[in-house]
């Protein structure tokens, strides 16, 4: 009967650390140095598919879809290596772009708490948003802490990048500036009015 209890805790201790550990994040290796966000070609560009309505902190809802205008996703934590220089240059190259030029969402799975403490503390005006139950992870896939995507009018991937970026870089401008400055989607023929 003993020798039974204990299989049955073995059993479930295993269980539980497998679970616990299949939370947790793969983190950018110690030592890696922030890159330039790096373009992909046009045409191995793939869509983007996802519809997230996501708290925003320290208050409100912010509605993620992808084209129409330029967007980053940026996936972040306060506990990261360097989290806080990556906030800050991210928020400063932000307002160094043209107003309404590309739509910015720094995205956490963190509880709230921590997380508003940390961007008030660091006076963050990026818009920094919750997703702790991942509807927006699970379409638009985070592998890493910090990964980053930038999607472009068309709704297409053209920027998918783990790791540190070095946003006050001019590459990462020059990047930024191709997306923005790419020609709109075309639009569906409505038909000929008669």
């Amino acid at each position: 009967m003993r020798l039974r209890l204990v299989a049955v805790l073995l059993v479930a201790g295993t269980l539980a650390t497998l679970a616990w550990y299949s939370e947790l994040f793969t983190v950018e290796k110690s030592g890696a140095v922030p890159r330039p966000l790096e373009l992909l070609p046009a045409d191995s560009r793939g869509t983007a598919r996802f519809d997230a309505m996501l708290a925003v902190v320290p208050v409100g809802v912010q509605h993620l879809r992808p084209g129409g205008s330029v967007m980053l996703v940026h996936y972040w934590a306060p506990w990261e290596r360097h989290s806080g220089v990556q906030a800050k240059t991210l928020d400063s190259l932000r307002s160094a772009l043209p107003p309404g030029a590309v739509q910015v969402a720094v995205v956490c799975f963190d509880p709230f708490p921590s997380v508003a403490r940390y961007v008030g503390r660091m006076r963050l005006r990026v818009p920094v948003m919750l997703d702790p139950r991942r509807s927006l992870a699970r379409t638009l896939p985070c592998p890493s802490i910090p990964y980053t995507y930038v999607i472009d009018r068309a709704g297409r991937i053209a920027v998918v990048q783990g790791g540190e970026i070095d946003w006050l870089s001019p590459a990462t401008r020059a990047t930024l500036d191709r997306v923005i400055d790419e020609a709109p989607p075309p639009r569906p023929d409505s038909g000929t009015a008669l």
